[in-house]
């Protein structure tokens, strides 16, 4: 057993393959746990016990706050330099502690002081041992996993641990659920202490056996340089760029978490939601976080992790806005609706700043100093992340008994006109001091510097895919049809929501990608790929309030989608080109979108997709025609004006992306075009 925990002096592919596999299985066993004592199940639990919110607060703060005993645990690492050794055994004594944790109710009247009290002291002794199994954890994974596939593994890892989690806990919340109808009410709180008791006697179990089943690479040889303890702690500081890192980390996790241990309060006790309700929110967040993590993960390897943690972080500051119109002034009928959309995008940024916040400590430490900046690093975050959450408490009590209203009144003879123009009470001023400090922690990030970091914009880019360039009208959020309202030059000041734009974007492109790559397994006809786009523009359109205005936007990410089907298929792109249009502006055309614009808007997508998908885009410009051509009767239209107008997307698009390509689209069109529309086309307007 012993020598399974010692460090191997070489690691071959195969044993490298196997332990990234073993940590990705650990992490869902401890992630699964971890959900059981935290989040919505956490937040209901202290209040079956009887805890106020500063209470609550304090129970999401103790496993952050804990996290300061890191300092001892890197010294110790430092010294020994065996992590798996020392973390380990730390790992099994803090799962197991959920078993006294959870038998509290047993032994204490509840709801009670007494029984508050004694679950912070045995979080807080929990929290003694959690410190050493994160920093052994953390630097031993920054030797084993490949630099090139830190973001791809760092992203199907925490999609994994979602997913799961999602499961045991939608699972769990209909156990406790179907217990408080069944039991009596005294009894009713036993549901969490049999959850806590049976997830640390199997998840906590199985957690530490897979983690010892991986190999452990032997740390490098510890430097000659006669530092002194406190000399290690405080280098990672005295580096300028890393220093700038630590900051951020400490003010973003003090930001949210002044916020978030209350979006499950809220839910239960202002909007009077059941548990398995709030529970389902949060697993409809885990499931878009799972599907986005997959996205944010290869872009953080290409763009950088400080560019997609800007991204989502601020998606993520807009959520926490969002919340403020829950109940504005009160709960109405879109508060439902509000809730979905806010889980969803919770879900998107969460994924991206839980991965990114990992992925950029590891980039940014310097080669063979890694535990002692990574420790550091984490001190920081759980530092904030403990502060945040008392801090929000004392917040929420204190604003529970205030409330700040400003009325717009007009007086005439014949009556009087009130408008409430705010109404703040509550939460409500937790949620907007979060966002406000949060846009300034977002300032704290420019300084710092990473290796091969791309701009925002580029990044940005990859989701909307040149969307400024054409957009008149933005793509709408499915799901979210306030966003649909306004143009994207006035969205993309709004922190977050350019990044909400982007994965719209991103969402119908995919879609229609998909529905094609599944057409050409099948059958190979236009008329199948012409079915399967028009199909994800009508689910697209039905999940929109007013499509009228983005006929254009949507006929450019569905053809945009479609064209990428990957180099398997590159001798159809012909029959997928085609299809896509005919699809699209059909499908926009049944809806009473105006068909010049949806014709100019699948032009501007054949080409921008062939570009992206590495296809030639002129012959996608002339399949493209041809099928305008072909559409042209059934909008009524002569097929000079169906094909001109198609024609003046194909060339903006070719426009946007470089001299080259527009000169190749348009040497292509020309035949294609009639009268003076050819000479406006080929000047390039």
């Amino acid at each position: 057993m012993f020598n399974s925990l010692r460090p191997s002096p070489t690691l071959t592919q195969d044993d490298v393959a196997r332990s990234l596999r073993m940590m990705v299985l650990e992490g869902v066993a401890s992630g699964a746990l971890f959900s059981l004592g935290s989040g919505g199940f956490m937040a209901a639990y202290a209040i079956a016990l009887g805890a106020d919110n500063l209470q609550v607060g304090v129970l999401a703060a103790l496993p952050f706050v804990t996290q300061m005993l890191q300092l001892p645990a890197i010294l110790a690492i430092e010294r020994f330099r065996v992590r798996k050794a020392l973390g380990i055994p730390a790992l099994i004594a803090s799962n197991l502690m959920w078993i006294p944790i959870g038998a509290v109710p047993f032994l204490l009247d509840t709801p009670g002081a007494f029984a508050v009290v004694a679950v912070i002291g045995l979080l807080a002794v929990r929290g003694l041992c959690a410190p050493m199994w994160v920093t052994a954890w953390t630097s031993w994974m920054r030797d084993l996993v490949p630099h090139n596939i830190l973001g791809n593994y760092y992203g199907r890892r925490l999609a994994a641990i979602t997913g799961a989690t999602a499961v045991v806990g939608l699972s769990a919340s209909f156990f406790v659920g179907w217990w408080e109808g069944a039991s009596s009410d005294g009894n009713a709180i036993l549901a969490y202490s049999f959850l806590l008791i049976a997830g640390s006697l199997t998840l906590g179990v199985a957690s530490p056996w897979l983690a010892s089943s991986a190999k452990e690479p032997l740390m490098p040889a510890a430097p000659e340089s006669g530092q002194s303890a406190v000399a290690t702690l405080v280098e990672p500081l005295r580096d300028k760029n890393f220093s700038h890192l630590v900051r951020f980390l400490f003010v973003w996790s003090l930001t949210s978490n002044l916020a978030i241990p209350f979006f499950a309060v809220y839910m239960l006790s202002e909007l009077g939601l059941s548990l398995p309700v709030v529970i389902g929110f949060t697993v409809l967040s885990q499931i878009s976080n799972v599907l986005f993590v997959r996205v944010w993960g290869p872009m953080a390897d290409r763009v950088g992790s400080k560019t997609v943690l800007a991204l989502s972080a601020s998606l993520y500051l807009l959520v926490i806005l969002g919340w403020v119109f829950a109940t504005y002034p009160e709960r109405h009928v879109l508060t439902v609706p509000l809730l979905v959309a806010l889980h969803i995008f919770a879900g998107v940024g969460a994924a991206g700043v839980t991965l990114t916040i990992s992925t950029i400590t590891l980039r940014v430490a310097p080669e063979g100093k890694a535990t002692p900046f990574l420790g550091v690093a984490s001190i920081a975050t759980n530092v904030g992340a403990g502060i945040g959450p008392i801090a929000g408490g004392m917040l929420a009590d204190y604003f529970s008994v205030r409330a700040l209203i400003v009325d717009f009144g007009w007086i005439s003879p014949s009556g009087v006109l009130e408008l409430q123009a705010v109404s703040l009470s509550g939460f409500d001023f937790l949620f907007v001091i979060a966002f406000v400090v949060g846009l300034l922690s977002l300032n704290l990030l420019v300084a710092l510097h990473e290796e091969g970091e791309l701009p925002r914009d580029m990044a940005l880019s990859e989701l909307t895919s040149g969307l400024g360039p054409m957009a008149r009208a933005v793509s709408s959020v499915p799901g979210l049809g306030a966003v649909s309202a306004f143009s994207y030059g006035y969205l993309k000041r709004v922190p977050g929501a350019d990044v909400a734009i982007g994965v719209a974007a991103y969402q119908l492109a995919a879609s229609s990608q998909a529905a094609v790559t599944s057409a050409i397994r099948g059958r190979l006809l236009v008329r199948e790929v012409a079915q399967a786009v028009r199909g994800a523009v009508d689910e697209a359109i039905d999940e929109i309030e007013d499509s009228a205005g983005h006929g254009l936007e949507l006929a450019r990410h569905s053809t945009r989608g479609a064209v990428q089907v990957g180099d398997e298929f590159a001798d159809q792109i012909g029959r997928a080109v085609h299809g896509a249009v005919l699809g699209a502006v059909r499908a926009l055309n049944e809806r009473q979108i105006e068909p010049l614009e949806a014709l100019r808007g699948a032009g501007y997508g054949v080409v921008q997709g062939a570009v992206e998908a590495g296809q030639d885009p002129a012959e996608a410009a002339i399949e493209a025609a041809a099928a305008a051509q072909v559409v042209a009767d059934e909008l009524g239209m002569a097929q000079d004006e169906a094909a001109n107008a198609l024609a003046k997307g194909l060339l903006e698009a070719s426009m946007a992306s470089g001299e080259e390509v527009h000169s190749t689209v348009r040497r292509a069109l020309l035949p294609e075009l009639t009268g003076s529309d050819a000479s406006e086309c080929s000047d390039g307007n």
